[in-house]
């Protein structure tokens, strides 16, 4: 049977309006495969209030702007992010509307708990691809309910134990999944799985600018597939992590950005913009001790400007081959295929190698291969 070509990215802020596009400079490896999916970070819709949870204001925008998304086409969004509640039910409503209106389906948030958790089933050469879309990082007003529009949350306790006895000690951090949301997760891949040939599920999940998974994550990972996922798409902490090979599938933890108009605001205290919230007192470099590159629009570092197209070939029997077109957001948030010869093309290879030594399951050698980065490729 022909092989379909699953292309994913990251994280996705697209600030441009057709004829303009977030995705200009990627536009022929997104269209070289049959389905192509990314991560949405922000809400369309002009309804709703700030909630004092939300860090930031700039999570929505007008919906005109998400016509960026069907100028590639991206056949499947996850809507279910962070940002999700930030201004509360009704901007969910309109985020899953709006795109309803393009014609691109969208998991992981909805307009109850029953829409947010359903499984979009595309078909494509006669295989049927299940997604599924959840969130890790959610304020508990966020989450869906049966009367609430909101995501599909997989939450995670955290514990705090003292490393040692002694004043002012960091203390060490553990992570465990919800069960409850554990079992319910496991129980809509299987669902998928008997839908689908293939399931995909879409996790924003982990912590910010940070390169390693915490403790929950290759848990909720590994019982995913382990119920007939093929591959996990990971996203939230704004920077590439390891990539895990695990009974048949493949778990990328982190996809790293995509596109990524960011506007400095919120509690950031960016003085091009007035903090939204009460609470907001401290600047960007005080949070996470980082400075702007120069000549960038954008107040982040080069990590941040990493990511790339996760490419998956599937068939009837899983997962055939997975590799890794790398890319990186030029001083416009647009990102920008980064071809074999380039200094950044040993860069991000050797970083996602480095990264890999930190999940537990052990590191995934990945290899540059033409003008990818080879992650897995059946035998046969």
């Amino acid at each position: 049977m022909e092989r379909v070509i699953v292309a994913a990215g990251g994280d996705v802020s697209t600030g441009f309006e057709p004829p303009q596009s977030g995705f200009t400079h990627v536009m022929e490896p997104l269209r070289s495969a049959d389905v192509r999916f990314a991560q949405v970070e922000r809400l369309y819709s002009e309804r709703g209030s700030f909630q004092e949870t939300a860090l930031h204001s700039h999570a929505r925008q007008h919906p005109r702007k998400a016509a960026d998304f069907k100028s590639v086409p991206f056949d499947v969004l996850s809507i279910g992010s962070n940002h999700t509640g930030d201004w509360g039910p009704e901007a969910v409503e309109d985020t899953a509307e709006t795109f309803r209106k393009l014609g691109i389906p969208t998991v992981g948030a909805g307009r109850n708990i029953a829409e947010a958790r359903k499984a979009v089933v595309l078909e494509r050469k006669g295989l049927r691809i299940a997604f599924l879309g959840y969130v890790s990082v959610v304020a508990p007003q966020y989450w869906a309910t049966q009367t609430r529009a909101g995501s599909a949350p997989m939450r995670a306790r955290t514990y705090y134990e003292p490393y040692e006895f002694q004043p002012g000690a960091p203390a060490r951090v553990a992570t465990t999944p919800y069960e409850e949301d554990l079992e319910l997760l496991v129980r809509d891949v299987r669902q998928a799985k008997q839908d689908a040939d293939v399931v995909f599920v879409s996790m924003h999940w982990g912590l910010h600018w940070y390169w390693r998974p915490t403790d929950y994550q290759p848990v909720v990972a590994h019982a995913a597939i382990d119920a007939g996922a093929t591959a996990i798409l990971g996203h939230h902490p704004h920077q590439m992590q390891g990539i895990e090979l695990y009974q048949g599938g493949v778990i990328f933890y982190s996809i790293g950005n995509f596109s990524f108009w960011q506007i400095p605001g919120g509690k950031s205290g960016h003085p091009s913009q007035p903090r939204a919230a009460p609470s907001g007192e401290y600047t960007f470099d005080e949070i996470y001790t980082l400075e702007p590159d120069p000549g960038f629009v954008f107040h982040f570092k080069r990590h941040f400007n990493e990511g790339g197209i996760a490419f998956l070939e599937v068939d009837r029997q899983g997962l055939a081959r997975a590799s890794f077109l790398p890319t990186l957001m030029n001083p416009f948030g647009q990102p920008e295929v980064v071809r074999p010869g380039e200094p950044q093309f040993a860069k991000s290879l050797e970083y996602l190698n480095w990264a890999g030594k930190f999940i537990a399951g052990g590191a995934t050698q990945i290899k540059a291969a033409g003008d990818r980065y080879e992650v897995f490729k059946r035998a046969g």
